[in-house]
């Protein structure tokens, strides 16, 4: 909820099942592009937040996955419009 009381609700772009047989939800995101921010989701980081709880709250493998230079990232720590930090992993050292 806003701070208005308003609800609103997302839905994730992807359920995917690795090789090692974890499922994980997926949420997708416009990440960054010679240092600037492609993202247009002005609630992006209360989407990221209420994924978050929502996944420790029924043990789900989830993550935020953007781009920077279109080399694909996940995220499913803290959220940071800038992409340098460690909490933006490539995606590959994630889903195997």
């Amino acid at each position: 909820m806003n701070g208005i009381r308003k609800q609103w609700l997302f839905y994730p772009d992807y359920i995917i099942k690795t090789t090692d047989g974890n499922i994980w939800i997926i949420e997708t995101k416009g990440g960054m592009q010679a240092g600037h921010t492609k993202n247009i989701d002005r609630q992006v980081e209360n989407k990221f937040n209420a994924f978050k709880e929502y996944a420790k709250k029924y043990n789900l493998h989830w993550g935020f996955v953007c781009d920077i230079d279109e080399e694909l990232y996940m995220n499913n720590t803290i959220y940071t419009e800038d992409m340098s930090g460690d909490n933006w992993i490539p995606l590959d050292d994630v889903l195997k």
